[in-house]
């Protein structure tokens, strides 16, 4: 009799706990679905809006005109507004001689609105299928909506997948790729007035009492490979996340200011966590700011045009992971060697322009010329945003280098 209770209460206690599941599990579903639903219907409903003849230019002589144009920050930033130091047309036209253009964050101003930015990153979350739908079947001829991205191609991969773009619906592209219609880097370079340069480099060396530092946030990319296959000769040291996937715990939270521990080291690994076509980020720019020789992953889009030149050192320079670092060693040693790094700072600069006001006046300009043709990407994830063309032949040759056996 004993035994059957038992049984008896543990059915129970079993049916009781079974219940409980599959009731968690409708509701739980019944949430997504109610939320899914919702998301798919909440959106801004536009009614349809008048398309104007494009704009008369002020004489026979000039493509120009003098309207005030209106472009629309049609997103968030990181799922953020305003954009960040762009809380005004004054702010975002601030470096700009021509301010013609007026600035707005209002989705309702679409309709007359000559320019729509879409920044990429928020689209999935923030803009839905049927909205974009809309717009394009609503849109006048002479609008024209950008494509904004600062972030790797592989960083996002189901970016088209997740969008479900109407053909030709982007007219213009906003990025760090040269080839995008305006050119969007994460920070450039400027010569040196005459009387600003110096007539001779410091001792670079001199201070840095450390060696070789990285700081990693995404593990798993192919960087990481590279780098532990370089411990085994030199030593680096790992920050970050990504740390403990190399047997260290080096901190410095991101809520500090590293910049002095950094600045300590001679060599900072610059790795993107991609190697894409002209994607070069604060990993390397920083490094520059903090008087330190960055080493990148190729060498095949840091061009003078977009880095000083002379001003880093490139794993495809050398046949092997064990000969870039030997070089490490020996310039480790070599004060004069070591400083060739800098002569580049003999007659330029580098300037940190990571807010979206660098392409801010062509961006304006270009909307005031009548003569440019309608420009549309049939399929941008095709011709333009493309992993296959943009990345993969480089992420082989590196993989190829790290398992290159040593002489």
């Amino acid at each position: 009799m004993y035994l059957k209770r038992i049984k008896r209460k543990v059915s129970k206690l079993i049916f009781w706990i079974s219940s409980t599941i599959l009731l968690g599990m409708f509701l739980l579903s019944l949430f997504y679905s109610i939320r899914t639903l919702r998301n798919e219907t909440s959106y801004p409903r536009f009614e349809p809006w008048l398309c104007s003849n494009a704009t008369k230019v002020t004489s026979n002589r000039t493509c120009f005109s003098n309207d005030i144009k209106t472009i629309l920050l049609y997103t968030p930033w990181f799922n953020g507004k305003p954009w960040p130091r762009i809380d005004s047309t004054e702010e975002y036209l601030s470096e700009c001689p021509t301010k013609k253009c007026h600035i707005t964050y209002d989705v309702y101003d679409i309709g007359k609105s000559d320019l729509i930015i879409f920044h990429a990153g928020d689209m999935p979350v923030h803009v839905k299928s049927k909205e974009i739908l809309q717009i394009h079947k609503y849109r006048c001829p002479q609008q024209r909506m950008a494509f904004l991205n600062q972030e790797s191609i592989v960083n996002n991969p189901d970016l088209e997948l997740l969008l479900s773009l109407p053909e030709g619906f982007f007219n213009w592209t906003i990025t760090f790729k040269r080839e995008s219609d305006f050119h969007f880097p994460y920070a450039h370079y400027v010569p040196l007035q005459s009387a600003g340069r110096p007539a001779e480099i410091p001792d670079y060396a001199a201070g840095k009492t450390k060696f070789v530092s990285w700081a990693v946030s995404r593990c798993g990319r192919t960087r990481d490979k590279y780098v532990k296959k370089l411990l085994k000769y030199i030593k680096v040291d790992v920050y970050g996340h990504c740390s403990g996937n190399f047997g260290q715990d080096n901190r410095c939270p991101r809520s500090t200011n590293c910049d002095d521990l950094f600045s300590s080291y001679k060599f900072y690994l610059a790795f993107e966590n991609s190697v894409c076509t002209d994607y070069i980020t604060e990993k390397f720019w920083r490094t520059l700011g903090w008087n330190s020789v960055p080493i990148t992953l190729t060498r095949d889009f840091y061009t003078p045009d977009v880095v000083p030149p002379g001003s880093f050192i490139s794993v495809q320079d050398f046949p092997s992971v064990k000969a870039l670092a030997e070089y490490l060693l020996y310039l480790d040693k070599n004060d004069t060697a070591y400083n060739e790094y800098f002569t580049w700072k003999k007659e330029f600069a580098y300037e940190q322009k990571l807010r979206f006001r660098y392409a801010a006046c062509d961006i304006c300009e270009a909307l005031h010329n009548e003569c440019l043709k309608p420009k549309f990407y049939k399929d941008i994830f095709k011709n333009f945003w493309n992993d296959d063309v943009d990345c993969k032949e480089r992420e082989e040759k590196l993989l190829q280098l790290i398992d290159r056996e040593e002489e």
